[in-house]
């Protein structure tokens, strides 16, 4: 008789391990389903630039972070993206700065300012308009990036940098 109990009791450890293992697997499966849901979704919420023509990341005296992407084609923006860590106001001064900026030639961009974004978006909070300023200073970093590297260009395909010499 003892040694039908005991082949009971391990048939029943058996069957606990495999009820356990059966439940971890299930948890681990769970796991990562979620973390592909978040992934996919994190992907379509923050749609990126392929290689932009001007970019920048500036991180505020707030603690914000801000990153503006432009890509040009015949002079003017037609596709942006844009990215905080911040708080809402910082999202849509961000997001406002860089729809603001599509469809624009760079000299029309320059006169986007934290007064423009902060209209745009109907308004904020007095202790938030630094949010705007800092959607405007990364928007100018972006844009300044793009005629830096467009001089750049323009240079290379020319030869390189000319070199005068005056007579005296």
């Amino acid at each position: 008789m003892n040694i039908l109990y005991l082949e009971k009791c391990q048939h029943v450890r058996a069957e606990a391990m495999l009820h356990s293992l059966i439940w971890a697997l299930l948890g681990a499966g769970v796991l990562a389903g979620i973390v592909v849901i978040w992934f996919i979704v994190y992907l379509l919420l923050n749609p990126t630039v392929p290689d932009p023509d001007g970019h920048a990341k500036i991180t505020g005296k707030c603690g914000d972070t801000m990153e503006i992407s432009l890509k040009f084609k015949n002079g003017k923006v037609f596709d942006t993206s844009f990215w905080t860590d911040g708080c809402a106001y910082s999202y849509n001064s961000v997001c406002a700065a860089a729809e603001l900026a599509k469809g624009k030639t760079p000299d029309e961009i320059v006169q986007i300012d934290a007064d423009t974004i902060k209209e745009y978006i109907g308004g904020l909070p007095s202790d938030h308009l630094h949010c705007a300023k800092l959607a405007e200073e990364t928007l100018q970093a972006a844009l300044n990036h793009y005629m830096i590297e467009t001089r750049k260009r323009e240079t290379s395909s020319k030869g390189g940098a000319q070199k005068y010499c005056v007579d005296t």
